[in-house]
């Protein structure tokens, strides 16, 4: 009687334990399962970067990229002359620049940078050689580098201000990087009231028809409002004739320039781009527009409104200057508004 006793008890703690260890078992699975998506689960995957880990800024480019910065960058590389103004107004520092051209000049702050070369030709050697945490790029001549900065674990940031809306954002970044946010704010609000400032001066409806040629010694085209000159424009009111037009392939800014389309819409003013040696700017004017009878009879160009625009403000992008190159075309026009 006692071993019946005793082998039943022995039976029902057999089943107590495998039922325990059952429960055990299933939780573990359960917890397995509910493990976060982004958690490292297979030998070798690497940890996703968390939202609430410490990330100095999350920027996204011109290019729409999006590059964290883990964080402040101390060792910045500018390869676009126009985007050192933009570091220089926030305060920043770099360690190499591009060389300096009759259209791009150095900051002083930054003179004795790092020469890594010319826009056009950049020593990408040099700049790896410097051990950046960033670098700032543009998309038009410097894509084809973004692979070989990722390679070298280097960020790299792609900015290419033509707008007034493309400036305000390249500053709006460049504040961002260097912790300059505030700064950044201040000097978009100071650009905001003069270019506010001047379209105030202009008249209410005037709706003038305008065209805006861009030479060179080789071709004239015209431009669209996504120009510098362009955009300048539509802000002060101006109707841009060839608004509308096929733009060139590779060149999105900028639309064939036609003798005929220039009578049919007959515009009030000129506005002249030009890029190359001057005499060769005239003497191509001369073939392409001006020695053409039909050029004489437009408006514009009886009423002596044709105005030619600095390559400063209006060929490489003015950045902080925009206000400038905005007041400048419209005292061109209207004068006697700005007394």
């Amino acid at each position: 009687m006692t071993s019946q006793i005793l082998n039943q008890k022995v039976v029902w703690f057999m089943k107590k334990f495998l039922f325990f260890s059952l429960m055990v078992s299933l939780l573990a699975f359960a917890s397995f399962g509910c493990k976060p998506d982004n958690a490292a689960t297979n030998a070798g995957s690497k940890p996703t970067v968390q939202a609430s880990q410490n990330v100095f800024a999350e920027i996204t480019d011109s290019e729409k990229r999006k590059v964290i910065l883990a964080k402040k960058p101390e060792r910045v590389v500018v390869m676009v002359p126009s985007i050192l103004n933009y570091v220089d107004a926030v305060g920043g520092t770099i360690i190499g620049r591009p060389s300096s051209s009759k259209a791009s000049v150095i900051p002083p702050s930054m003179e004795k940078a790092e020469d890594v070369g010319h826009v056009f030709n950049i020593n990408m050697e040099k700049v790896v050689g410097l051990k950046p945490d960033l670098v700032f790029i543009n998309a038009a001549q410097h894509q084809k580098f973004i692979k070989m900065l990722e390679t070298n674990n280097i960020n790299s940031i792609t900015l290419q201000p033509k707008t007034y809306d493309e400036t305000k954002e390249a500053l709006d970044i460049t504040g961002k990087v260097y912790g300059k946010s505030a700064e950044a704010e201040k000097l978009i609000k100071t650009m905001d009231e003069k270019i506010t400032a001047t379209v105030a001066k202009m008249p209410k409806d005037h709706k003038k028809r305008i065209v805006i040629l861009h030479a060179t010694p080789s071709t004239v085209t015209v431009e669209l409002e996504n120009s510098i000159a362009g955009n300048a424009a539509k802000m002060l009111g101006f109707v841009n004739i060839a608004q509308g037009t096929t733009a060139i392939q590779g060149k999105p800014e900028k639309a064939p320039y036609s003798i005929e389309a220039l009578v049919e819409k007959d515009p009030e003013i000129i506005f002249i781009t030009s890029m190359g040696a001057q005499d060769k700017i005239e003497k191509r004017l001369k073939a392409d527009v001006q020695g053409n009878p039909a050029y004489s009879a437009l408006t514009a160009v009886k009423n002596n409104k044709v105005f030619i625009l600095p390559e400063d403000l209006f060929l490489t992008p003015p950045g902080l200057r925009y206000p400038d190159a905005v007041e400048l075309m419209a005292k061109h026009v209207f004068p006697e508004n700005f007394k």
